[in-house]
Parts: structure tokens; sequence; C-alpha cells
């Protein structure tokens, strides 16, 4: 088959499809959900041919586009959306998640660079855990918890990471791969896309879950048996500590699903030395700073992404070229962080004090237990001393940046600004520490 002729055969198909769902519509047979995620598992259906019709990218990219631009066009033309786009803009729900949808997988069709396993499990993912957790949550999500976007139930999210581990572990299989070792990675592939389909929000998980997933298989696919079942074990804990935590209900059940997905990530990145930082964060926050006040609101996902938005970066840099500097920079993130939450609980605890006195109890905090703790796990590594009395400048530096910029400390008009703030002063602290590997 011809590029040109597949690129046919696949826009016809999902013309034909549109049609066929609006037909079932019309006629009562499926509701406003029940016709959206037809259109997702049809749509999903045929991309999964996409490695035995396309032997090159840019044909899936074409499709990519055109497919924005059909799918564009019945988003914003009147005639269109009442027609055939109703199969899909009749929920009352605000979601990029058909624009979405081409973007993920003409990307995710890119990186597999024609392996059909890399592909194949991801755009499966794609395709059925979202329309199963959906489906099953409609129809028996009795226990809720909240989300960015409202509520979903974890029936729902169960049967997302059900049908993630059937989805990783039959093309496994068929692949020759052994049964334990697909098991695990199953599980594995399973409980991440649960987690991660629980903090996403307006359809971007169209993006992010077959990228994550690539990702996590093509970690998984050479580790060893051992090294799996110790990713999965880690991942599990995480989960249920998230799920099951109520201290202070400063956070929501998203948020905690969101932390626990962002430190599983580092763990599977840099190994045990890369969950220190963020642990030493957690309890300094319970232990060692002023309980937040009763009528405070809990903080959403918007608050675990300002937090972790800079150790993500240094992250992603030690997946692709390891180095120590990423540990340390990561190291400076968190604790610019921890002195910044610190001055903020100081603040609402310690009234009587003024902003020098918060800053310093901040700052000298931050730095004796994340420098102690970096100083035990690096050891080993040259320069130590010297990488964090730099760290440490440059923590005290942003901390009072943030202090003197943050006019309303213990009670901010927009909770949600503060915490992009204090994501870009961390990110920029820690950038600071850059300079000193080439001092």
């Amino acid at each position: 088959m011809t590029p040109i002729v597949g690129i046919a055969f696949v826009l016809i198909a999902l013309g034909t499809l549109m049609v066929a769902v609006k037909a079932l519509q019309q006629r009562g047979v499926v509701r406003a959900e029940g016709s959206r995620k037809a259109v997702h598992i049809g749509m999903g259906t045929i991309c999964l041919g996409f490695p035995w019709i396309f032997h090159d990218v840019w044909p899936v990219w074409i499709l990519g586009a055109l497919a924005l631009l059909m799918l564009g066009s019945v988003r914003l033309i009147p005639t269109l959306k009442r027609g055939v786009g109703g199969v899909l803009h009749d929920v009352n729900r605000a979601s990029l998640g058909e624009l979405c949808f081409p973007v993920g997988v003409a990307t995710v069709f890119t990186l597999a660079q024609g392996d059909p396993l890399l592909f194949v499990i991801p755009v499966a993912l794609l395709t059925f855990a979202d329309a199963a957790g959906a489906m099953i949550g409609t129809r028996w999500g009795k226990n809720k918890y909240v989300t960015l976007e409202g509520t979903k139930s974890i029936e729902g999210s169960l049967a997302v990471g059900l049908t993630g581990m059937l989805v990783t572990v039959i093309p496994l299989l068929a692949g020759g791969h052994n049964l334990v070792p697909a098991l695990l990675i199953g599980a594995a592939i399973g409980l991440f896309a649960l987690n991660l389909e629980a903090v996403s929000w307006h359809g971007l998980d169209n993006v992010f879950l077959p990228l994550a997933v690539y990702a996590q298989i093509t970690v998984h696919l050479e580790a060893s048996a051992p090294v799996l079942a110790a990713n999965l074990s880690v991942l599990f804990v995480l989960t249920v500590i998230a799920l099951v935590w109520r201290r202070g209900q400063i956070v929501d059940e998203s948020s905690r699903l969101g932390c626990a997905l962002a430190l599983y990530f580092f763990w599977t990145v840099g190994g045990p030395e890369w969950l220190i930082a963020p642990l030493v964060l957690l309890f300094s926050y319970v232990r060692l700073m002023p309980v937040a006040p009763r009528d405070m609101p809990r903080h959403n996902l918007v608050a675990v992404l300002c937090v972790s938005s800079a150790c993500l970066v240094w992250a992603v840099a030690e997946a692709f070229a390891p180095h120590p500097r990423w540990l340390a920079l990561f190291t400076l993130s968190t604790a610019t962080h921890q002195a910044m939450i610190a001055i903020v609980r100081l603040s609402q605890g310690r009234p009587h004090w003024n902003r020098v006195g918060w800053w310093s109890a901040g700052v000298i905090q931050a730095i004796l237990t994340q420098g102690l703790a970096y100083s035990l796990i690096e050891a080993d590594q040259p320069g130590v001393l010297r990488t964090i009395a730099f760290g440490s400048a440059c923590l005290a530096l942003a901390a009072a940046t943030f202090t003197l910029i943050e006019r309303q400390l213990q009670a901010p008009e927009n909770l949600k600004l503060r915490w992009w703030k204090q994501g870009t002063v961390a990110f920029l602290a820690s950038a600071c520490g850059l300079l000193l590997f080439h001092l």
C-alpha cells in the first residue's frame, strides 16, 4: 500500500466512523458520552494499524495535520458542530482531547522508529484504558476523589489500571516475551497509567499518556525481573500512600497521586538517591514547619506541578545525559522550595516575627536538612562541600527574592499565582547552580 493510498484509506475510515456514530446517536442507541468514547475507540483502533500501513513518518504527520484541521473545523464551525460534530461536543465539558489525540499518536509513531511494540502498547492504552475508565466510572463509580476538573472515581481509575495492564501484557506475550517480565511490566504500566490519567485534565492525557508510557516501556524492556519488581513495588507503595494519606487534608487526592507519579519518575530516572531531596522536603513539611491554618484552601495539582517543574527538568536531563551535576541542581531546586514553603508557614504560625526572621529560619532549615542529606549520598563525589556552599548561596538569594516580591505571605489573594512564582524562583535558583560547574 502506497502512502497516499494509506492516507486516503485512513481518512475514509475516520469519516465513516464519525457518520456512523452520529447516526447511532440520532437513533438513541448511544448518548453523548457514549458517542464521544465510541469515536475515541474507533480512532485508536484505526491508528493501531499504522505500523503495517505506513513505513515512513511523514504520512502519519500529514494525517495528524489533516485530522487537526477536520476536528478543529468541527469544533469552530457552528453548522459542523451541530451536525457530525455532535458526537464529540454534545458533552458539556471543556476538553482538548480530540485535538491532542492525533498529536500523541504521531509523536509516538515517530519515536517508535518502526517498532510495532513500542507504538502499539502506548496507543492501545490510550485507546482502551481511558474509555474503560470513563464507562466504568460513569456506571459504577461510587467512591469519588477531587481533581482539577471536578471529580473522578476510584472504580474508574482501577479500570484504567487493569485495562492498561492487559493491553501491555498481551502485545508483550505476542512478541515473544516471557510471562513473568510481561506481567511485571504490565502491572507497572497499568499502575503508572492509573496515576497519570487521574491527574490529567482537559484531555491533555491524550498527549502525555502515550508519551509517558512509551518512555516507561523503553526503560522496562531493558530491565531485569528484580529491577522490574523493585520499580513496581516503589510505584505501588507511593500510590497507596497517596490514596490513604490524610494528614491535615492540605492537598487533594489528585495532588497526592501527582506527587506519587513524580517520585516514581525520579526513582526510575536516577535511582533511590533521587528520592532523598523530595522525602526530606515532605519530612520538613510535616515535622519541622508550623501547621497550616485550618481555613487554608487545599492545594491542587497546580501546586505539585510548580514544586516539581524544575525537578522534572533536571530529571529529564539525567535521563538523556547522566551526570552528578543534575542531582545537585535537582536538590537545589527542591531545597529552595523547602525554604520558601517554610517562610510562608512561619509567617502564618509565627506572625510576631518579621520577614528577616521568617527568611532566616526557613533558609537555615532547608540548608541544614538538604545539605546534610546531599553530603551523605554524594560523599564520594569530589567538591561536595563546595557544591553545598554555592548552592546555599543561591538558595538564600532566591528565598530573599521571594520574601521581597511576595507581599502577602500569610494569605495571598491568588494562591495559584504564588505557586507559579515559587516555581519560577526555584528554577532560576537551580539554573544559577549551573555556574558552579563552569567556574
